[in-house]
């Protein structure tokens, strides 16, 4: 399982943690939720997905932050949606925001944030 697998894993279980044990409101744990794993993703890509050197640690950190925020944004609005509007389980709405959010973080990350 890779790091994407791994960041899945985190995310939807903290969602289901905050939902079903701590009784919050789904969108209201998905911003929780994803906040965290967001900050975990940073660690776990750095380490292992993608190469550093294009920018220096502070602006690469900012970077991967912006595009992480703009994700999250992405995250927060889908997740809203398909929960308010589909009859869909929020189990299964989140997985498939996660794996839009998942291809948009992945390639803008790429692209502007690890390499060279």
């Amino acid at each position: 399982m890779g790091v994407g697998g791994i960041c899945y894993i985190i995310g939807i279980s903290l969602l289901i943690l905050f939902v079903e044990s701590l009784k919050l409101e789904v969108n209201l744990a998905n911003v929780f939720s994803s906040l965290l794993t967001i900050g975990i993703c940073y660690i776990l890509n750095s380490k292992f997905v993608f190469e550093g050197g294009r920018h220096s640690k502070q602006k690469e950190i900012l970077a991967f932050f912006i595009v992480s925020g703009i994700g999250f944004f992405i995250n927060i609005i889908l997740l809203y949606l398909f929960t308010k509007h589909l009859p869909i389980w929020y189990v299964i709405s989140k997985t498939m925001v996660i794996m839009i959010v998942a291809v948009f973080n992945f390639y803008a990350r790429k692209r502007f944030v690890f390499l060279k």
